[in-house]
């Protein structure tokens, strides 16, 4: 791993909440990294990964991580660009929120495919928004 370091919430949306950021040196020690954490999970395409700190309990519920920690976000280098880790940020961010304040985001569950549209149409638009903001006086 290259580096790691954490983020958080503000908790003025309920518990705060705080994520691992971990990038790695190239996508096969990120990939590799993810497989440890969700065994059997395709990443072979990924080039970021979101996982979340949830575990079912022995009633179907679901348990979120302790003392506020929400998860791992998994950039690899040279890849850790704006629109890779927004993508990455707004899986984090419906995490947070289903954890935080409301499971039902309207997105399906867990990471479905409406939430991973969300995701690159963010992504795409933050990226074009960053270089403009770089590009402009």
């Amino acid at each position: 791993m290259t580096h790691s370091f954490t983020i958080t919430t503000s908790g003025d949306r309920g518990p705060r909440r705080w994520w691992w950021v971990r990038i790695y040196p190239d996508v096969d020690a990120m990939r590799a990294a993810a497989n440890r954490c969700s065994p059997g999970t395709d990443f072979s395409q990924a080039y970021g990964v979101c996982q979340t700190a949830r575990w079912r309990t022995e009633t179907g519920g679901l348990r979120y991580g302790l003392r506020g920690y929400s998860g791992i976000i998994r950039l690899a280098e040279p890849h850790v660009t704006a629109e890779i880790a927004a993508h990455e940020l707004v899986h984090a961010a419906v995490a947070t929120y289903r954890m935080t304040v409301n499971n039902d985001v309207r997105l399906g569950r867990a990471c479905s495919g409406r939430e991973e549209a969300l995701a690159y149409i963010f992504g795409e638009l933050y990226a074009a928004f960053a270089q403009r903001m770089r590009s402009t006086p």
